[in-house]
């Protein structure tokens, strides 16, 4: 410890007056050891201490935060089970029943027309409940904008024009239930109509041999537009035009509208008050699919008139009471037969299907005159008796056309014509008619449905391509005899493609029967 030492206070003050001097006055003087000095020091050494230390540990700071530090991980291998790669997700196509597809028939089935087609953004909107409840016009189904200035498209020859919707609500032709307000034709076109040949079990090739006989029918049209020669003319161009039809063909058809302009002008010349019944219902039947899927206005005035005959002679005076609602081959005639009056039936009904005033006076009479030629399952011709299948068929599908399919009288019929069989070679008929009696019978079972239809379906459509001609046209069954063999192959090719089309031409009435044990 050093000392700063001062001469004591007191001996100063006693030599001061010894020498003549003022005495000084002494400053306490304390004495600064160490210690004091080190705590005098301290505060300032530690603030030093503390600012080194933080500048020390921010430069380590920055010196790690520009460092990249690696860090060794283990290796870790991922071991996968093999599984086969699926294909690629593919867009739903609802036409593929209708192009594209594997042809097992007699028939060359031509390329890729498959009718009407739709436009892309329908593609997969159509089959939707909301667009079932648009009431999608007939012009936008099969792919033509429809407007004031598009009045002429398709339209070659003076053809009739204009294009609209299918009559009804839905769009689905739905015969029975005698007011024509939710009926149509919207599922022969597009979607609808695949929808249509899946559900009720429909095939391909069947569709394949659909489109090769509608393309013979278009290469043996006459220049008229008509088919055929002879006296039955009128009536084999009208079971041609329902053909195309009833494959959702319209005038304004692509590969087939032109055909359909030719036939329909041929038609709307052909009204003759003196015609006979039989000719004149199926081309009346033709018009009023026609007008219904075209809305054509060329349309309504003969198809109107067409009607008017028809109904004219219902009325005829009858003397036998159980005629009275029929019609016979005259417009004069007396008396009735269920032949005749199953295709007058078939054309009132389609009529009204369409929008044209029909009587239900008429239709419940022409259903009265129906059971009074039934006797214990049978439709008679023109009694009620000594009637077979073919009057039996015309009868039922008269009958679930009129609204009468939940009658339990016709179950008895359809369990009669369940022991049918379609046979090629033996199949025989009244007047050698199998043709006819084939076209008849697989329209009641398809109205029937369930295992009716089940049975029938799986006999004559496989059968019927088979037979199927190479160039697309189907001749006469074995046993057809001079009645049929008198008409022109038009005539059979018309009746067998109309029975391949009954998947999607007019759906099925009523819930499907059941049959008895």
């Amino acid at each position: 410890m050093s000392l700063r030492l001062e001469p004591p206070a007191q001996r100063r003050s006693q030599e001061l007056p010894r020498r003549g001097i003022r005495p000084l006055r002494l400053r306490k003087v304390e004495v600064i050891t160490r210690d004091n000095r080190e705590a005098q020091t301290t505060p300032s050494r530690w603030t030093r201490f503390l600012l080194a230390a933080v500048f020390f540990h921010a430069g380590l700071l920055v010196l790690f935060a520009s460092l990249r530090m690696a860090v060794a991980l283990p290796v870790i291998t991922a071991i996968f089970e093999t599984y086969p790669v699926p294909p690629p997700k593919t867009d739903f196509d609802p036409f593929v029943p209708l192009r594209q597809f594997e042809y097992k028939g007699g028939g060359s089935g031509g390329g890729g027309s498959g009718g009407p087609i739709l436009p892309p953004s329908y593609k997969m909107t159509i089959l939707s409940p909301e667009a079932r409840q648009a009431n999608q016009t007939v012009g936008e189904v099969i792919g033509i904008r429809v407007g004031e200035n598009l009045a002429h498209l398709a339209r070659p020859e003076g053809a009739p024009t204009g294009v609209g919707a299918p009559f009804g609500g839905d769009g689905t032709g739905r015969f029975g239930t005698g007011s024509g307000g939710n009926e149509g034709f919207g599922q022969r076109f597009g979607a609808q109509r695949a929808q249509a040949i899946r559900q009720h079990q429909g095939a391909d090739e069947a569709e394949r041999a659909v489109v090769a006989a509608l393309r013979w029918l278009k290469e043996h049209q006459l220049p008229d537009g008509s088919w055929g020669e002879g006296p039955y003319r009128l009536g084999i161009s009208g079971l041609a035009t329902l053909a195309f039809l009833g494959h959702g063909e319209t005038p304004d058809s692509g590969e087939f509208g032109l055909t359909l302009n030719r036939a329909f002008k041929y038609l709307t010349t052909c009204y003759d008050p003196n015609a006979n019944v039989y000719e004149q219902a199926i081309v009346t039947y033709a018009l009023a699919e026609g007008y219904g899927m075209s809305r054509s206005p060329s349309l309504r005035e003969p198809l109107q008139r067409c009607v008017s005959l028809l109904l004219k002679a219902q009325q005829t005076t009858k003397p036998d009471p159980r005629h009275i609602g029929g019609w016979r081959y005259s417009l004069l005639s007396q008396d009735a037969d269920t032949s005749v009056s199953g295709w007058c039936v078939q054309a009132l009904v389609a009529a009204r299907l369409a929008g044209i005033s029909v009587p239900q006076t008429s239709l419940d009479a022409a259903s009265e005159f129906f059971w009074n030629m039934y006797r214990n399952g049978v439709f008679g011709y023109d009694r009620p008796s000594g009637g077979g299948s073919t009057t039996t068929s015309i009868g039922v599908l008269s009958q679930m056309f009129l609204g009468r399919g939940t009658d339990p009288r016709l179950k008895e019929s359809l369990e009669k014509l369940k022991q049918q069989r379609f046979d090629w070679a033996k199949t025989e008929a009244p007047f050698g008619m199998v043709a006819y009696l084939w076209y008849y019978l697989t329209q009641a079972m398809f109205q029937a449905g369930g295992v009716y239809w089940e049975y029938w379906n799986a006999q004559f459509r496989q059968a019927l391509v088979e037979r199927q001609a190479d160039d697309g046209h189907w001749d006469l069954p074995a046993l057809s005899k001079e009645t049929e063999f008198n008409r022109p192959p038009v005539y059979s090719t018309a009746l067998f493609t109309l029975m391949l089309e009954v998947y999607y031409r007019y759906l099925p009435t009523y819930q499907p029967m059941t049959s008895s044990p």
